[in-house]
């Protein structure tokens, strides 16, 4: 690599050692070497390679031919860049005369898939290509399907390092990769891709950047993308918030509410407050109306989470006015039944997978195990080997949302298509999960995960889309069991709610079932002499 300034300095010292003219100096500074600056200034590249210096020749070539400047500039051009190539081996500018000029195109690309390293690359830690490849072959060594590694290098790794080469770099730049990342995600927001292709590009880029610095890569969760933090002291107080939050509310709910809150703090922050101080239940009921209607969970959820953090910081003695009592009061307008799957919905549903596959005899476990038992689908996929007891027919565990115990009958068929999967489909791993991902990485399957298997089995049986889809699984269990008179009390054990109220939105009430639980109304006998 050539340092552009350190060798631009050192050259012209050269020059005038030797004697040439201060017109002669300045020319040089001001037209040769400072095109070449220039140029890669503004493409935030203080070392270039030969090779670039050839690539930025031919488009200075171009541009003489086209009229665009004089012949006695395109020829200073020229032998500054010469200068610069022979001065960084040769120490000298004593160059021999310079032949005429015939433009000729660096090497070819070369490939992540047919070419190697060389040695040379091989023991430049900053070079793209090594990097890219080493990249590209410790995905492999990951356990990472074929296919997978196919969509990360062709929509990742590639676009990165053809847009290396278009910007006449053969080193990784940080600042570059970021450019790309931004690009892509701009593209995704507008529309004009798709969110795996942009999700493929960052997880490459993020991949690259651990090969760069560590030389190898790991398998985990890509860091957000600058994600915004309230400034002190409201970060200290929602995290003391959360802290004592976690003894009585369930993880999901526990995030939600730091969802609200942070957005409410970010809402005090732009309109100038900083500290609790100065804060006034004008103040408050401004800054909640700012962002509660557009809450992805709702105004009304939005409203209760922030009370319930005034309350505790005036609880706590952090206020002396107890702030919660200004915020709005709302009637969250909810919808008392949802909607399951009618009888012949969910046997399209459960005879869509194929189970003569691996990824089939799990898809139909699961939906199986859901419609039969109720749970959520945060516990089916938390399911462990050590959950089921076959020898009793029961399934134990601890619930995600509530973390109270639950023990379940395991039915015959769900139990029957666990212990197919298991035995004919299940990868053979030491991680304890039952139902596990098979595609990339084989790790356990997550709950949004699982509801998409639920949605692309309705979309292709066209079932009509209902409401988060692994949820209608579990609401089409209440209903059957309303159905066929079971108690109250028992549904309420078996979907493992805490309370009645909680229970009563997964219900699902046919018309018929409607007609047999309302109360007649009895028209007999007189009231105010009238019948």
């Amino acid at each position: 690599m050539i340092e552009l300034s350190v060798t631009v300095t050192h050259a012209l010292e050269l020059l005038s050692a030797q004697g040439m003219s201060e017109k002669s100096l300045y020319e040089y500074i001001h037209t040769g070497f400072g095109c070449i600056v220039r140029n890669f200034q503004e493409k935030r590249m203080p070392s270039v390679t030969p090779t670039m210096l050839d690539e930025l020749l031919i488009e200075q070539f171009e541009l003489f031919s086209q009229g665009k400047f004089s012949p006695w500039k395109w020829n200073l051009v020229r032998r500054s860049c010469e200068l610069l190539k022979y001065c960084a081996v040769e120490d000298s500018v004593d160059m021999p005369p310079l032949l005429p000029w015939l433009p000729t195109l660096h090497r070819s690309r070369q490939s992540i898939e047919k070419s190697i390293p060389t040695a040379e690359q091989f023991a430049d830690s900053e070079n793209i290509f090594a990097l890219v490849w080493k990249t590209n072959r410790a995905m492999a060594e990951l356990g990472l399907k074929d296919a997978t590694i196919r969509h990360y290098r062709e929509e990742g790794l590639a676009v990165i390092l053809n847009r290396h080469y278009e910007m006449r770099t053969e080193h990784f730049s940080e600042g570059l990769l970021s450019q790309i990342t931004t690009e892509k995600r701009t593209q995704y927001e507008q529309g004009q891709t798709t969110r795996t292709s942009y999700q493929n590009l960052r997880k490459a880029a993020h991949w690259l950047r651990e090969m760069h610095r560590t030389g190898s890569i790991t398998v985990g969760k890509i860091p957000n993308r600058g994600q915004r933090e309230p400034v002190e002291p409201f970060r200290t107080l929602l995290d003391e918030f959360c802290a004592d939050a976690e003894h009585t509310m369930a993880n999901t709910s526990l995030k939600a509410a730091r969802s609200a809150i942070r957005r409410f703090l970010f809402e005090l922050e732009d309109h100038g407050f900083s500290t609790l101080a100065d804060i006034s239940p004008i103040n408050v009921n401004r800054c909640i109306t700012g962002f509660a209607s557009h809450h992805a969970g709702g105004r009304c959820s939005a409203i209760s989470c922030v009370r319930l953090f005034l309350r505790f910081l005036h609880e706590r003695g952090m206020t002396t006015t107890d702030l919660s009592l200004s915020l709005p009061e709302f009637v969250a307008a909810r919808k008392m039944f949802h909607e399951g799957f009618t009888e012949d919905e969910l046997d399209r549903l459960l005879a869509h997978p194929d189970r003569d596959t691996a990824i089939g005899k799990r898809d139909y476990a699961m939906m199986v195990l859901a419609v039969q038992s109720g749970l959520r689908a945060c516990d089916v996929v938390r399911l462990e080997l050590g959950s089921i007891n076959w020898r009793t027919r029961e399934i134990c565990l601890t619930q995600h949302k509530t973390g109270e115990p639950l023990s379940l009958p395991l039915e015959p068929e769900s139990g029957n298509a666990i212990a197919d999967y298991i035995l004919n489909g299940r990868p053979d791993t030491a991680i304890s999960n039952i139902f596990l991902c098979h595609t990339g990485v084989t790790r356990p399957l997550d709950a949004r995960s699982a509801s998409a298997v639920i949605s692309r089995h309705m979309k292709q049986t066209g079932v009509p889309a209902k409401r988060r889809a692994f949820h209608a699984l579990r609401r089409t269990f209440g209903t059957r069991l309303l159905q066929n008179e079971v108690s109250f009390e028992l549904i309420q054990q078996l979907l493992g709610h805490r309370d009645m109220d909680s229970m009563k939105p997964y219900l699902s009430i046919d018309e018929q079932g409607l007609k047999l639980c309302a109360l007649p109304l009895l028209f007999r006998g007189e009231v105010g002499g009238r019948r």
